[in-house]
């Protein structure tokens, strides 16, 4: 799909659940990509995000599981994928905001933005590394195929709704570095047979397990 030149915001839900669209080309007079916009394109492979975008909203790539490449442009001043990650982390915060099955997380990211990678069921892995200290609320929600994470000795937080849904997750070592579970966090995780939770943990909320 071709995106005419003269636009410059993209709406929310705009193309939500279109589940033939494979692939989109957003041109360069773009500045404003809204919330959920291609939430639920569930065959949508690649996403290149020009220099001139400023604003991506929240949701926008849910549960596209088939989604393999993200890359922003080089000289976008709000975002980057630095070390072909294949993820849009924001520059300034250094926040991953939008991952894939194929993304590496790399050691300079201090926090995982909420949904990053909410409904991505073919992620298998993923390596949480020690610079991130925040895992934000839903963040790997619905990722139905996570076997493997390793969460990095630095975070402190696990959201919300973090890891519910992950039905393919049999274990998890929870760091010592982390203080509070968040509610729901590991809500229907159907196939959790063991969890180690440390000292460190001082507050667990509702419904986590």
């Amino acid at each position: 799909m071709e995106i005419g030149s003269n636009i410059t915001s993209i709406g929310g839900s705009a193309f939500s659940n279109c589940s033939g669209l494979t692939s989109i080309d957003i041109p360069d007079s773009v500045t404003s990509i809204g919330d959920g916009t291609f939430s639920g394109c569930s065959n949508l492979a690649s996403i290149n995000i020009p220099d001139s975008v400023t604003s991506i909203g929240v949701n926008t790539f849910t549960y596209c599981s088939s989604l393999t490449s993200i890359v922003v442009d080089l000289n976008n001043q709000t975002y980057d994928s630095r070390n072909n990650c294949n993820a849009i982390i924001e520059t300034s915060s250094n926040t991953l905001m939008v991952g894939c099955q194929n993304t590496i997380i790399p050691d300079s990211v201090t926090s995982i933005g909420s949904y990053a990678f909410n409904g991505c069921s073919n992620l298998t892995s993923i390596n949480i590394p020690d610079s991130v200290t925040d895992i934000g609320d839903g963040t790997f929600s619905g990722c139905s195929s996570l076997a493997s994470i390793t969460i990095g000795n630095s975070v402190t937080n696990i959201g919300s709704y973090a890891f519910a849904s992950c039905s393919g997750l049999t274990s998890i070592d929870i760091p010592d570095s982390v203080t509070s579970i968040g509610n729901c966090a590991f809500e229907w995780c159907s196939s959790l047979a063991s969890i180690n939770i440390p000292d460190s943990v001082i507050r667990i909320d509702g419904y986590a397990f």
